[in-house]
């Protein structure tokens, strides 16, 4: 179990060429924290490939938490109606969100607000973000029609990042889970660690050694063609990013 309260502690300032935020003192090996806080995006890609779903809830087990904006993200989108789905191009998102709610609605996946003094870092939070997008629109980034209002709004990454630091000034652990480059930056500052869908696949190969790394780095394109593109400088290019080197039970390269 991490130290009450080590990710809180102050952090470096980022390379400004960084566009995710590695937390260097976590090792590859999943470490259990109070709550790991799942983004929209994340749990997309997952819910594409269920069995890696499944995998994953069952792996992090009650940890498991969304912020009530990523509720309501994934609830939006299972109430548009079936016959409506393919016209507005979410029948791939909508069958995604469509499990994601029975997870919501069976407590497998707990749902957590940010408490009343949170309210001072929200704004900042939400500046961040929004700094971050005009930069990414500078640089000449584009966004898809289904992702713009979620890019300039940011209301998952932000309450999930202020949930976080609840959790952190009240003696617990917490993580952001995150494919979004900006949003983990963003937690950074505020001093929380986050950990993307690479990172959620190669502590399932640490974790579940008849897992092959060729079938995880195919999991992991699939997944996220559609959903949640990491920043590239955590894409993986091969299939190694998934290796686990543990023998007898141990595995130094894992666990540093």
């Amino acid at each position: 179990m991490l130290p009450r309260g080590a990710n809180l502690r102050p952090r470096p300032s980022l390379p400004p060429a960084r566009q995710y935020a590695v937390d260097p003192s976590l090792p590859r090996r999943r470490r259990p924290v109070t709550t790991a806080l799942a983004d929209t995006g994340l749990l997309y890609a997952l819910a594409h490939r269920s069995k890696y779903l499944e995998m994953f809830l069952e792996f992090y087990g009650e940890s498991v938490a969304v912020a009530t904006a990523v509720e309501d993200e994934i609830r939006k989108v299972a109430r548009v109606p079936q016959v409506s789905r393919a016209h507005r191009n979410l029948v791939l998102m909508g069958a995604c969100a469509d499990r994601l709610v029975a997870k919501l609605d069976d407590k497998t996946i707990t749902v957590l607000e940010p408490s009343e003094e949170s309210a001072e870092l929200e704004s900042a939070v939400q500046q961040q973000l929004r700094e971050l997008d005009r930069a990414a629109e500078r640089r000449g980034a584009a966004w898809r029609p289904v992702d713009a209002d979620r890019a300039k709004r940011h209301h998952g990454e932000m309450e999930s990042i202020l949930v976080a630091t609840d959790i952190i000034k009240a003696g617990g652990t917490a993580i952001v889970l995150t494919n979004d480059g900006g949003a983990s930056r963003v937690a950074w500052r505020q001093g929380v660690s986050a950990r993307n869908l690479r990172d959620i696949l190669a502590e399932l190969a640490c974790a579940n050694p008849d897992l092959k790394e060729e079938d995880l780095l195919a999991a992991f394109n699939e997944m996220t063609v559609h959903f949640g593109a990491l920043p590239i400088d955590v894409r993986p290019t091969d299939s190694s990013a998934f290796r686990c080197r543990a023998f007898a039970g141990a595995c130094h390269f894992c666990d540093r």
